[in-house]
C-alpha cells in the first residue's frame, strides 16, 4: 500500500488477555501490523480494565486502532474525568502512518464524548509534528510546553467541551 492510501479505521476495545500478551511481548499468529506493538501501546495497557462499559467507551480501557484489518495502534483515557477534565493518549505504528488512522481514531473517540461538557488535553512531543497535526486538526489549542522524563520537552493541548444544550440550534 503506498503513502497516499487512507486507512479504514474501527476500534475495538483491547481485552484483558490482549492487554497482558501485548505487556509480556506476545504476539498473534496473524492481525497485528509487523510494528505493532510499540512502546506506547505497552504503556496504554495499563489502563485496562477487566470490565467493559458495554453502552459507551469505557473510561478504563484502551482501544486498539484496527486499521485496514490490522491492529496497528491504540487508543484512549488516562482514567476517568477529574474536574470535567479527561486526558487521551493515542499512537499509530510507523508502518502505518501518514494514512490518517490517528486523526481517524481520535476523530472516533472525541464523537463519543462530543456532548458531555468536558474538556479533553493531550500531550505530544515537540519532534512529532505528524501529532500536532492530529491534534490541531481535531480542534485542540496549545497550552503550555513542559519536561517530561520519557519523551523531553512537550506540547500540552486542550479542547475545551460543549453540552449539547450550549451548542444551539
Amino acid at each position: 500500500m503506498d503513502g497516499d492510501s487512507r486507512a479504514s479505521v474501527i476500534l475495538r476495545q483491547l481485552t484483558l488477555q490482549e492487554s497482558m500478551d501485548i505487556a509480556a511481548g506476545r504476539r498473534p499468529p496473524a492481525g497485528w501490523a509487523d510494528d505493532f506493538p510499540q512502546r506506547g501501546d505497552v504503556a496504554a495497557t495499563r489502563y485496562t480494565s477487566s470490565r467493559a462499559d458495554t453502552e459507551r467507551l469505557a473510561w478504563s480501557a484502551s482501544w486498539l486502532i484496527v486499521a485496514n484489518g490490522l491492529v496497528a495502534g491504540t487508543i484512549g483515557f488516562k482514567g476517568a474525568p477529574r474536574n470535567g477534565e479527561l486526558e487521551i493518549g493515542y499512537g499509530v505504528v510507523p508502518s502505518m502512518q501518514r494514512r490518517g488512522a490517528a486523526a481517524n481514531a481520535l476523530a472516533q473517540l472525541l464523537d463519543v464524548v462530543k456532548d458531555d461538557g468536558l474538556s479533553i488535553t493531550a500531550t505530544t512531543a515537540t519532534w512529532n509534528i505528524a501529532s500536532q497535526r492530529v491534534v490541531e486538526k481535531a480542534g485542540f489549542t496549545r497550552v503550555e510546553r513542559r519536561m517530561t522524563d520519557d519523551d523531553g520537552e512537550v506540547i500540552v493541548w486542550r479542547r475545551e467541551g460543549r453540552r449539547r444544550e450550549d451548542r444551539g440550534s
